[in-house]
């Protein structure tokens, strides 16, 4: 420590940059504990609540059917619930959860009041009502015990109530949501409980009537985007770490260097080199220590902070505090073993000179003795000044790269960052461009309610059907066409479309290339009331995880023939009346909650760039100020000879313009392959096309 504040007093500014930076970068590195912090509140929200393994929505069930599915192979436990779309007083629309006494599973977690226990008594998920309010919901009176939610609906418009008042509710369909948890909670042993358990519902004249929501593993609904998110996050991190490490190795190689006749004149007087070298590297450790005593309290609270951000945004739940030791040992760890490293090679050469190389020799980096300074000196490089920019470039060649290292990385993180937001957004664009509808009503009631024809008496709209499935072995959007659909447009890159075949199926085409889908393969697809063959008839540019089938074939499919769940319009307002309750969703809304979530992201982005391009800057600034200070006596001997303080700033531009030109051009190379590569992962682990 001693060493470090005498060097500390030799050179403050080159130190303080070096601290500063580094402890920067380990801050930026912090943000790869966020998986950790988010997945540890997130799997601790889940066990509170008690978040099922399965969760389907079916046609009207019985108490005694949800009881013999209790005796399904790797069933341990499974509850009926009760889901009704109500409209309360307001005009507003919202749902209602009945519950069965003594649930288990989908738990109320209170935040005032109690929970319902009498008949019309309900908890509001939002601070909407206070205790004590009477909703009058699809004309029945409820009155507000409590405040609180569920993991499963947190941040939205519920009422909670328990089953019997559930069923009391006008227009309530009765146990209509089965929860499902299972003693063998992998993804293929859940798939055999539904399938197990489809016939036993069938035999009693029910159904399912969405794709099962699976949470294999104990995991929760967003648990990969977070991951991928955070990855992509903490690839910035480690790129700060990169610029910051090789701004640590320019300041000690330095420091270092500095000492050389100190340590000739020790040497000479009997002194060791293992005990000197150690003695070197110590510089470089103790300003890597006093880096992390700064960086990884920064580090923590980053990444609690972007969790939180994260976990407010996209779940409506506020994390608690949390540290992931591991990443806060690795980054002390590899900072340490780094700082050692960089230190290192300056040390075995600043030892191994000798007394009289050391005295001679004043700069200890001549010029002229290689043969690339004989090379440049022979090229036309320009004036005076220019030739001497070139010299001050070539003479110190590790320190070039270096600068031109830490320029590239600040171009390239800003190059990424711009990148990657640029490809969020028109990822999530497409997801609407291949459409040209402006509002789209969809049933809130479970399963198909409407009749096909519910939309024909309007011009601007067209009935069809919204669906979830699955297809080789990824979760997909099914959707339900009109014969030659007006409102979906994609391009059909490859075949023909939906054709006139009943039974066509026209395939996101990236999703198609990453699971080897092709035009004329004949495929099963999994819907909700079970598996059953299409025959690809098309690729469509949609950029999406999709699939596109006829209206009717989709409708006999579900059970429902003829029937449907959605209506589209060309416009906001299509005139078409819906019995019983809907969502209207606009277009212009879609688009405005994208831009939302994408400004979130962009942010958080942005916010580690910029540490990334600060650190390198600081780097850029710490190399020049080495260069100048060790040339002081060169500079000081041109301003003898007349040279004006603005020529010497020309000098030092015309050494740093060419260092920056190359940088920002590596940094540009870097910056996209780092892009393709990131989001071409995202792509492989998704099974979409993204776009760049």
């Amino acid at each position: 420590m001693r060493a470090l504040l005498r060097q500390y007093r030799r050179a403050p500014g080159r130190i303080f940059a070096s601290v500063f930076a580094l402890a920067l970068a380990v801050g930026a590195v912090g943000v790869l504990a966020i998986p950790a912090v988010s997945t540890n509140t997130l799997h601790a929200s889940a066990t509170r609540d008690g978040l099922p393994d399965i969760i389907v929505t079916t046609s009207a069930l019985t108490n005694d059917l949800v009881n013999d599915l209790s005796r399904v192979a790797n069933v341990s436990a499974v509850e009926g619930q009760v889901s009704v779309p109500i409209e309360v007083d307001d005009g507003r629309k919202v749902r209602l959860l009945g519950y069965e006494p003594g649930h288990t599973m989908d738990r109320l977690h209170l935040v005032a009041g109690r929970e319902p226990s009498g008949f019309g008594e309900v908890v509001s998920g939002t601070s909407r009502w206070a205790i004590g309010d009477t909703v009058v919901a699809n004309g029945m009176s409820l009155r507000v015990v409590g405040q609180g939610a569920t993991m499963w609906w947190e941040g939205r418009t519920v009422l909670y109530a328990n089953q019997q008042t559930a069923l009391s509710v006008p227009r309530n369909e009765g146990i209509n949501r089965l929860v499902i948890t299972a003693d063998d909670d992998g993804i293929e042993a859940l798939h055999e409980i539904v399938r197990d358990a489809r016939p036993q519902i069938a035999a009693a004249d029910a159904t399912l009537l969405t794709f099962p929501i699976y949470l294999p593993d104990g995991t929760t609904p967003i648990d990969s985007d977070i991951k991928q998110i955070s990855t992509l996050i903490g690839l910035l991190g480690i790129a700060a770490g990169g610029v910051a490490l090789v701004l640590l190795a320019s300041t000690t190689n330095t420091l270092i260097t500095e000492r050389t006749r100190e340590v000739a004149v020790m040497r000479a007087l009997g002194g060791r080199s293992r005990p000197l070298r150690r003695r070197l590297r110590r510089i470089a450790v103790g300003i890597a220590v006093a880096a992390l005593a700064i960086g990884l309290p920064l580090g923590v609270i980053v990444s609690n902070l972007i969790a939180r951000m994260m976990l407010e945004e996209f779940v409506g739940v506020t994390p608690g505090f949390a540290i992931d030791w591991r990443v806060l040992a690795g980054s002390a760890v590899g900072t340490l073993v780094g700082a050692r490293l960089v230190a290192a090679r300056a040390a075995r050469r600043v030892v191994g000179v000798s007394l009289v190389a050391a005295l001679r020799d004043r700069e200890g980096v001549p010029y002229g003795d290689r043969w690339a300074h004989r090379a440049v000196a022979a090229l036309p490089t320009g004036g005076l000044m220019s030739r001497i920019a070139t010299r001050a470039s070539l003479r110190r060649p590790a320190r070039t790269l270096a600068v031109i290292a830490q320029i590239g990385a600040a171009a390239g993180a800003v190059f990424l960052v711009a990148s990657l937001g640029s490809s969020v957004a028109v990822f999530n664009t497409s997801a609407t461009d291949t459409w040209s509808w402006e509002s789209l009503t969809v049933a809130r009631a479970t399963g198909l309610p409407y009749d096909q024809s519910v939309a024909d008496a309007a011009p601007d709209a067209e009935a069809g059907i919204i669906a979830g499935g699955e297809l080789a072995d990824w979760d997909v959007d099914v959707f339900g066409l009109a014969p030659q659909s007006a409102f979906f447009q994609a391009d059909i890159s490859e075949g023909s479309g939906l054709g006139t075949a009943p039974r066509d199926l026209v395939v996101s085409k990236g999703f198609a290339a990453r699971t080897g889908i092709e035009v004329g393969q004949s495929i099963p697809v999994t819907l909700s009331s079970g598996t059953f063959e299409y025959t690809v008839s098309g690729l469509a540019d949609d950029h999406g995880r999709a699939v596109y089938v006829a209206r009717d074939a989709l409708a006999d499919d579900l059970g429902a023939p003829d029937r449907v769940n959605a209506v589209w319009s060309a416009d906001g307002h299509s005139g078409v009346v819906l019995a019983g309750a809907t969502n209207t969703i606009l277009l212009a809304d879609i688009i405005a909650d994208d831009a939302s979530g994408n400004n979130s992201i962009l942010m958080i982005f942005s916010a580690i760039g910029v540490v990334v391009a600060g650190v390198a800057a600081l780097a850029v600034l710490s190399s020049m100020l080495v260069s100048l200070f060790e040339r002081r006596h060169e500079l000081a001997t041109m301003q003898a000879l007349g040279a004006r303080r603005m020529r010497l700033r020309m000098l030092v531009l015309r050494e740093l313009v060419p260092l920056g030109v190359c940088g920002v051009g590596v940094g540009i190379l870097i910056g996209g392959l780092a892009t393709r590569g990131i989001i071409g992962t995202f792509e492989t682990r998704n099974a979409v096309d993204m776009g760049v």
